[in-house]
C-alpha cells in the first residue's frame, strides 16, 4: 500500500528541511582537526509556513565531558565502536515541529554526540512522535553503524513514553567498500566542514564527503553559487539583552548535491534532491535561510528567526 499524500508530505518536509538546517547551522565550525564547537552561538531557531502548515527548527549546541556523556552510549555485536579523542564531545540536539493545517502536528527529536576533534560522530538518538512513532538509537563504528530500534506494538501503546513500547529490532549497517572518493564517513547532521571553507575560497567546490543517513552511504558535494541580497528579521539574544535584527545582506550561496552509494536491501534512499541552497550570513555564517524543493507544496525558504550568542 503507497503511502498517505500526507505522510509523504510530513515525512520529506521534516527530513530534507532539517537535514539541511542542521548542516548551515554548524557552517561557523572550523574544518578538519580544528575545534568544531569554536561556534558564537549556543541555539537557533529557523521557520517556513506555507500552504497552511509551519516547519520549525530549535537547535541546540553543547560541549559536555566525554566521561560523563560516553557510559549513555550503546554497544552493539558488530563492529568496533569510535570514542573520543579527547576531554569532551559536542552534543547537537534538534527539535523539527511540523504543525500540519488542520491541527495534526508532527515532531522529531534528533540528539547527535560527536567528536569535534576528529570529527567523527560518536552516537545518535532519533525518536519521532505524530507519524509511524519510533525511538532509534546508532551507535558509530569503524567498520558500519549499529541501530537499536524501538516502536509502539499496539495503538494502546501509542502516546507512551518510548521505553514502554514493547516493539524491538536491532540492525547493522556495513559501509561500502567502495566509498567513490568521499573522505571520512560522516553523519547526516554533520554537514559541519562543507560550509566554512567555502567562504574562504568561494571558487572551489568541497568535498565529496560520504554521509551517513537513515540506512545507507551518501556522497554529499557542495558547491559555491553568486552572492544573493537576502532579507533577514530575527531575534539575537546575547547576555541576557534582546535585539531584533532586520535588513537586509549580500549572503554567501552554496548549493548542495547527493547521491546514494549502494542501497539498502535493494532500495535507495532519498537524501537531498539538488538544488537545494544555504544562505550565510557573511560575519559569523550563521544560516540566513535555508532554500530546497518539498513534495506538495514547491519550494521553501525556512528563515532564521532567533539566535542565542555566547
Amino acid at each position: 500500500m503507497r503511502p498517505s499524500p500526507f505522510r509523504r508530505f510530513a515525512r520529506r518536509v521534516v527530513h530534507r528541511a532539517a537535514l539541511l538546517m542542521i548542516g548551515a547551522t554548524l557552517s561557523a565550525a572550523a574544518g578538519p582537526g580544528a575545534e568544531a564547537f569554536g561556534v558564537p552561538w549556543s541555539s537557533l531557531t529557523l521557520q517556513a509556513s506555507r500552504l497552511g502548515s509551519t516547519a520549525t527548527a530549535q537547535i541546540e549546541l553543547e560541549v559536555l565531558p566525554a566521561a560523563t556523556e560516553t557510559p549513555k552510549f550503546i554497544t552493539g555485536s558488530q563492529g568496533q565502536p569510535l570514542h573520543p579523542s579527547g576531554a569532551v564531545v559536542q552534543k547537537l540536539s534538534v527539535v523539527t515541529t511540523l504543525d500540519i493545517l488542520g491541527g495534526r502536528e508532527v515532531r522529531f527529536e534528533n540528539q547527535l554526540w560527536l567528536d569535534p576533534l576528529a570529527p567523527a560522530p560518536l552516537y545518535l538518538i532519533r525518536t519521532r512522535f505524530g507519524l509511524k512513532d519510533y525511538h532509534q538509537r546508532f551507535r558509530f563504528t569503524r567498520e558500519g553503524v549499529f541501530r537499536h530500534q524501538r516502536e509502539p506494538a499496539s495503538a494502546k501503546e501509542i502516546g507512551k513514553p518510548p521505553e514502554s513500547w514493547s516493539r524491538l529490532g536491532q540492525h547493522f549497517y556495513l559501509y561500502p567498500a567502495d566509498r567513490q572518493g568521499c573522505r571520512s564517513i560522516l553523519e547526516s547532521s554533520m554537514l559541519i566542514d562543507l560550509i566554512a571553507a567555502l567562504t574562504e575560497n568561494p571558487h572551489d567546490a568541497t568535498g565529496p564527503f560520504c554521509v551517513f543517513h537513515k540506512r545507507q552511504i551518501h556522497r554529499v558535494s557542495v558547491h559555491p553559487q553568486a552572492q544573493q541580497m537576502v532579507r533577514f528579521d530575527y531575534l539575537e539574544e546575547k547576555a541576557g539583552r534582546v535585539t531584533r535584527r532586520t535588513g537586509s545582506v549580500s549572503a554567501p550561496v552554496v548549493s548542495i548535491a547527493s547521491r546514494p552509494i549502494g542501497s539498502y536491501r535493494g532500495e535507495v534512499e532519498e537524501f537531498l534532491r539538488d538544488g537545494s541552497r544555504l544562505y550565510l550570513s557573511p560575519e559569523d555564517h550563521a544560516p540566513l535561510m535555508v532554500s530546497g524543493e518539498l513534495p506538495l507544496i514547491g519550494r521553501v525558504e525556512m528563515q532564521l528567526k532567533e539566535i542565542h550568542l555566547k
